[in-house]
C-alpha cells in the first residue's frame, strides 16, 4: 500500500532520485533518496521517473548531472547539486501532502480525485497561465518580444494542455499591463489577439478599458462602439458607454 500511495507522489515535478554513482545503469539498487522508498524496485522508479519527465516536459538532465546525449550510465544520479533536484523533493512532499488531504474530501460516486505532476505542469517545466506568461515577457522585454514568444508558444504547444490559446488569456494579459501603466504593451497583446480572433466583441471592451486607463476618452468611446457594432447585445460595452456620457 505504502508504495501505491507514493506513485501518485512521484508524478508531481521533475526527476528525484539517486540511482547510482557513474558507471550502471540500470542500478542494481537505490542510492541517496529521500522521498522515493529505499525499497522500491529500480523497474518502478524508473517508470516513474519516465512519467515524471513526460508531464514537465523535461529529460533527465533536467534535474541530475548530465549532459543530453550522453549515456545514463555516465549520469551522477546521486549527486544533489542541482537546484531542480532540491526543489523536486520538496514538491513531492508538498503533493503528497496534497493528496492526504483529498483523501478527506466526502466520497463522491465517481473514483477519489489525485493530484499528479500533470495536474499542474501539463507539459511545462514551469507551469504558469499563458496571461501570466505574456506579463512577464512583455515588462521585462518589452511588447516584441511578448508577441514573438506568443507565437512561439502557440507554435509549439497549440492543441495541447500547456496554455489556454482562447480570446481570455491575452486579454487578461493586457489588462493587466495596462493596470501597470504598460498601455503600448497591452495594446499590442489586443491587436494581436484581434489576429486569433477576428470578429471579437468583447476584446474591444478591454481595449476601451486601456483607453480609460490611459486617460483617452474619445479612444474608449471608439472602442466600446466597435464592441457594440459587432455585438448589439454586449450589454457591458453599453455600460460603459453609458459610464462615458455616450449613447450606446
Amino acid at each position: 500500500m505504502r508504495l501505491l500511495r507514493i506513485a501518485p507522489l512521484l508524478l508531481v515535478c521533475s526527476v528525484t532520485a539517486g540511482a547510482q554513482a557513474p558507471g550502471k545503469f540500470p542500478p542494481d539498487s537505490l542510492v541517496n533518496t529521500k522521498v522515493i522508498p529505499h525499497n522500491t524496485p529500480v523497474p518502478q522508479v524508473l517508470g516513474l521517473m519516465r512519467n515524471i519527465s513526460g508531464d514537465l516536459g523535461v529529460r533527465c538532465q533536467f534535474c541530475h548531472v548530465g549532459r543530453e546525449g550522453q549515456p545514463l550510465a555516465q549520469f551522477d544520479f546521486t549527486s544533489d547539486d542541482k537546484r531542480t533536484k532540491q526543489v523536486a523533493r520538496q514538491m513531492m512532499l508538498m503533493l503528497q501532502e496534497i493528496n492526504r488531504r483529498l483523501d478527506t474530501i466526502p466520497a463522491r460516486p465517481t473514483p477519489g480525485l489525485q493530484a499528479t505532476c500533470g495536474t499542474c505542469h501539463r507539459g511545462l517545466s514551469r507551469p504558469m497561465p499563458l496571461a501570466t506568461a505574456m506579463v512577464e515577457t512583455a515588462t521585462a522585454a518589452g511588447a516584441d518580444s511578448a508577441v514573438r514568444a506568443y507565437r512561439a508558444l502557440r507554435t509549439r504547444y497549440y492543441g495541447r494542455d500547456a496554455y489556454d490559446f482562447g480570446e481570455t488569456s491575452l486579454n487578461q494579459a493586457a489588462f493587466r499591463l495596462a493596470r501597470a501603466g504598460k498601455f503600448d504593451e497591452a495594446l499590442a497583446l489586443l491587436k494581436l489577439n484581434e489576429e486569433q480572433f477576428p470578429t471579437s466583441s468583447g476584446l474591444y471592451v478591454f481595449r476601451g478599458n486601456v483607453a480609460l486607463m490611459r486617460g483617452d476618452t474619445t479612444g474608449a468611446a471608439a472602442a466600446f462602439h466597435e464592441a457594440v457594432r459587432r455585438d448589439s447585445t454586449n450589454n457591458e460595452a453599453r455600460g460603459r458607454l453609458r459610464d462615458i456620457g455616450q449613447r450606446p
